[in-house]
């Protein structure tokens, strides 16, 4: 009888080793792996946490620089309006105090009634409130009640203003030329200038459109006035 022979049973038990070996070694390699995965998404939360760290505390210090400057202006205003309070009390009194505390007799100054900026105020709160029509009514008010006031001239350009962005463009463009008129020397005047080329614009009077805008050009060249006056010659060049 021929012995057995346990070649094939060996070969299968050195098989089942070498599998369990190389799953050993797949799970070392995954843990190691898995470590240095770990220890990456580690890292990359450490430098995120220190730069929102850092970037709070160059936030912080900004907050402060920033409080420390608005306590300096609040206190700078308050020293300024207190010595304003000071010289209107002694222009009231026919007096204006100088700047080293002494006090001379001056001319009583046209100060404008609290009533006419009181007015004047109310209708400008309605106009930037987009409110046209009750603006467009109480500057016409004010326009009546102080004609010659120190808002006047201004009272005039915003109630062309409020009729300009009603699209009321013809009676827009008779008060700004009433302002040019009336009022010649007003800082207003130049911008009514540019809004009576605008008004001839949006009425597609090109040729008076034009001719305003290039005299804005002319009498404020390399200001905002000519920038905008030079914008909208392009658009006229475009319509034509």
């Amino acid at each position: 009888m021929a012995p057995l022979v346990p070649g094939p049973a060996g070969a299968q038990d050195d098989t089942v080793f070498a599998t369990q070996s190389q799953i050993r070694q797949l799970d070392r390699r995954l843990e190691r792996i898995e470590r240095v995965l770990d220890s990456s998404a580690m890292n990359e939360l450490l430098q995120v946490s220190e730069s929102l760290n850092r970037d709070l505390r160059e936030m912080r210090g900004e907050v402060e620089t920033l409080r420390h400057e608005v306590n300096r202006l609040s206190t700078r205003q308050r020293d300024q309006f207190r010595h304003l309070d000071e010289r209107v009390a002694a222009v009231e009194g026919g007096a204006v105090v100088a700047d080293d505390g002494t006090s001379e007799q001056v001319v009583q100054l046209d100060l404008p009634e609290a009533d006419e900026q009181a007015a004047y105020q109310d209708a400008f709160d309605d106009l930037m409130s987009g409110d046209y029509t009750t603006a467009i009514r109480k500057l016409e008010r004010f326009i009546e009640d102080y004609p010659d006031g120190n808002f006047a001239a201004n009272a005039w350009y915003w109630l062309a203003e409020a009729k300009y962005a009603s699209g009321e463009f013809d009676a827009a463009l008779e008060d700004f030329e009433r302002l040019r008129e009336d009022f010649p020397e007003s800082d207003k005047s130049g911008d009514a200038l540019l809004k009576i080329g605008y008004s001839h614009y949006e009425l597609e009077n090109f040729d008076e459109a034009r001719e305003a805008l290039e005299a804005v050009r002319a009498d404020y060249g390399g200001t905002t006035l000519d920038r905008l006056a030079r914008e909208r010659l392009r658009r006229i060049d475009e319509a034509q």
